[in-house]
C-alpha cells in the first residue's frame, strides 16, 4: 500500500501583494500583519528581506521581496510586496495547522496573488547525506514527469525565469557514487537555485529541496496536495531505484495517469493495489486540476482498472 510521510520535516513561502490603506509605510503594513497573525494563534515578526531562519519563539516571519508587484487595475492603490516564511514545521499536521491559518488571515487581510507571485515548498531530504544514491533517483524521477508536474500550475510558470526546467540530460549523474561528484556534476550542469526543483540545498548542514513550481496561491487545498505531491515524489526515489529515461515525458494525460500510479496516488494491481486515502483524495484533485488547466484534455476521470504499468526496482 502507498503510503504518505506525514513526519518528514518542510517549510513553505508565499508571495502575496497588500493594498496599503491609509497612512504607514510598506514596513508598518508589514509589521501591523505580523500583529495580527500573532494575536490569531501564530507568533509572527517582521523583518527586511532575509536567508536567515525564523527566530526561535516564532511561526512565519513577514518580509519584502521586490520581485512581487501589484495590481493595476484600479489607480491610487499602492501595493505592498509581502513574503511570509514558516519555521521549519515538523510533519503534515504541523503543516496543515500553521498553513490553513496563515492562508485564511492572509486573505481576510485582502491579500492578493497574481503572476509575480509565487509559492516555495521546503522538504527535508536527510537522506542525500547518508545514501548520495538517492540524489540520481529523484533527479531521475523529476526529469522524466517535469513535464507533467508544470502542467499542475499556472501557465505563467511554465516558461519563467524564477522557476527555470531542469537540464534535459539522460543519465547526468549516472557516474555519480560520492556527495561531491553529484555536487560537481549539477554544478558542471548549469545548477542554480531558480530550477523549479531546486537542488542547491542538499549539499549543506540541512538537505532539502525546494520545490519552486506553484503560483502564488492562499487556498489551502490546493496548497495541502501540492506538498503531497512533493512529499511523494521525494519519498517514492527513496524507496524505489527511479530510473533514466531519454527524454522527459510528455504533459499529455497517460503521462499524467502514469504519474499517479508511479507515485500511488490512483490504485494499480502491479504496482499499488491498495493507496492510501488521502492520496487517493490527492491524485482526484491533481486529476481535476491538470485537465483544468490543460483544457486539451477530456475532462471526465478514467475508471481505476487502466493496464498496469511496470513496478520499478527496490532501492
Amino acid at each position: 500500500m502507498s503510503s504518505l510521510n506525514r513526519s518528514r520535516r518542510m517549510g513553505i513561502e508565499i508571495e502575496m501583494a497588500v493594498p496599503l490603506i491609509g497612512g504607514g509605510q510598506a514596513h508598518d503594513l508589514r509589521s501591523k500583519m505580523a500583529d495580527i497573525l500573532s494575536v490569531n494563534g501564530l507568533r509572527a515578526v517582521a523583518r527586511n528581506y532575509s536567508h536567515s531562519p525564523v527566530p526561535d519563539g516564532y511561526d512565519v516571519v513577514i518580509e519584502s521581496d521586490s520581485s512581487i508587484r501589484g495590481e493595476t487595475q484600479y489607480q491610487g492603490i499602492e501595493w505592498v510586496p509581502v513574503e511570509v516564511k514558516t519555521r521549519i514545521l515538523t510533519g503534515s499536521d504541523d503543516f496543515n495547522r500553521v498553513v490553513k491559518k496563515l492562508c485564511d488571515l492572509c486573505r481576510y487581510l485582502g491579500a492578493r496573488q497574481n503572476t509575480s507571485t509565487a509559492v516555495h515548498l521546503h522538504i527535508e531530504f536527510r537522506e542525500a547525506k547518508e545514501t548520495p544514491a538517492v540524489i540520481r533517483s529523484f533527479y531521475n524521477l523529476a526529469h522524466r514527469f517535469e513535464a507533467v508536474v508544470f502542467g499542475l500550475v499556472a501557465p505563467s510558470r511554465r516558461d519563467n525565469q524564477y522557476c527555470k526546467r531542469l537540464p534535459n540530460k539522460a543519465k547526468l549523474l549516472h557516474p555519480c557514487t560520492r556527495l561531491q561528484q553529484f555536487s560537481q556534476v549539477l554544478n558542471s550542469a548549469g545548477l542554480e537555485r531558480y530550477w523549479a526543483f531546486n537542488l542547491t540545498h542538499l549539499f549543506g548542514g540541512a538537505p532539502r529541496i525546494e520545490f519552486r513550481h506553484h503560483h502564488g496561491s492562499l487556498d489551502f487545498e490546493k496548497l495541502l496536495h501540492w506538498k503531497n505531491l512533493c512529499l511523494r515524489l521525494i519519498d517514492h526515489s527513496i524507496q524505489r531505484t527511479c530510473k533514466a529515461s531519454p527524454n522527459p515525458l510528455p504533459n499529455d494525460k497517460a503521462s499524467m495517469l502514469r504519474m499517479l500510479v508511479t507515485l500511488g496516488m490512483k490504485p494499480n494491481t502491479r504496482v499499488f493495489p491498495k493507496v492510501d486515502p488521502e492520496l487517493r483524495a490527492t491524485g482526484r484533485f491533481l486529476l481535476r486540476r491538470w485537465q483544468k488547466l490543460n483544457p486539451q484534455a477530456p475532462a471526465a476521470e478514467p475508471q481505476d482498472s487502466d493496464p498496469p504499468l511496470p513496478p520499478e526496482v527496490p532501492f
